[in-house]
């Protein structure tokens, strides 16, 4: 006689596994994305692990999964997950962005200003998120600024905005799958006026650089204040740069209630990929102010804009 095997008893955990994979593979990055803008994060968090689970190690979905544990006040979940992205994906200014956001509402500034300064150094792709990681880098200089004049913020949170999306996802094509856009023409213009060009997006982080430089002065935040300098800095007048440092520190180092504020820069393109800033400089202390005419010479390095020279006057 032939035994037969009843396979009834694995109907339903079979049924169950099919219910399961169906469920996952319905949820889709858009729909994942949808949930993250409408703010709706337990929801997006179970989905996106349903996503993971059926498509592990997935780029995408794994920031949005990120996003989500931060929307849901999970902080040292999320500040793993993007960790771990920003590890895998180091050219990528999202993870690095919402790390120093992350570590900011912590009261870790150190932590934020070094993430922040990861992602400085990489190549934005949009203007927007360009923009957001010069406002993070200004509003860390302002909390500085802040603490420097003695203001209780320790219950407040830094007005940093955290990244909702991967701004790469729609361009997450195979090579040769989707023509290229075509340039866009632009009037033909001498050469003479085209040479010394700035572009918004080069205009926007130079100048947040040198407000950022005035905040960090005004802050007296050596570490800050110096780092907005080249190694090849010129302080001029036959001084060397250990000389000018030391004399930084002590002039930094002096408790006093100082501001800078900056009016008017203008930017000019010169030679060798540096820059020409003028402005008008107003110091204010207890003891001293005054309003100056200034320039600067700034060079684009791995960590963003640096100061090369500076001068009062117009020359």
């Amino acid at each position: 006689m032939t035994r037969r095997t009843s396979t009834k008893p694995f109907a339903p955990l079979l049924g169950v596994l099919i219910f399961v994979t169906s469920v996952a593979a319905a949820v889709t990055l858009d729909d994942l994305q949808k949930e993250i803008d409408a703010g709706k994060f337990d929801a997006a968090a179970r989905q996106s692990q349903s996503y993971l689970d059926a498509h592990p190690g997935n780029r995408d979905a794994r920031f949005l999964h990120a996003r989500a544990l931060a929307g849901q006040g999970h902080t040292d979940k999320a500040i793993a997950a993007y960790e771990s992205l920003a590890a895998d994906f180091p050219l990528r200014v999202e993870p690095a962005n919402n790390l120093a956001v992350l570590h900011a509402d912590q009261g870790e500034y150190d932590k934020a200003r070094t993430w922040l300064e990861k992602a400085l150094a990489t190549q934005p792709a949009y203007a927007t998120a360009h923009r957001n990681l010069g406002d993070v880098y200004t509003a860390l200089a302002q909390l500085a600024y802040r603490k420097a004049l003695g203001s209780d913020d320790s219950d407040k949170r830094l007005p940093l905005t955290m990244l909702d999306r991967l701004y790469y996802a729609q361009e997450s094509v195979a090579p040769g799958s989707a023509p290229a856009p075509a340039p866009a023409k632009r009037p033909a213009t001498p050469e003479s006026d085209n040479k010394n060009k700035i572009s918004d997006q080069d205009s926007r982080s130079i100048v947040q650089t040198i407000r950022a430089w005035a905040l960090a002065w005004s802050s007296q935040d050596f570490d800050a204040y110096t780092d907005f300098y080249a190694d090849e800095y010129d302080p001029g007048d036959g001084m060397s740069r250990a000389q000018w440092l030391s004399l930084r520190r002590a002039r930094l180092g002096t408790p006093e209630d100082i501001h800078i504020r900056l009016e008017d820069p203008s930017i000019t393109r010169l030679a060798n990929g540096t820059v020409r800033v003028d402005f008008t400089q107003e110091y204010e202390s207890p003891r001293y102010s005054d309003r100056v005419d200034k320039h600067m010479i700034l060079v684009r390095k791995d960590a963003g804009w640096r100061i090369l020279r500076e001068a009062s006057g117009k020359n």
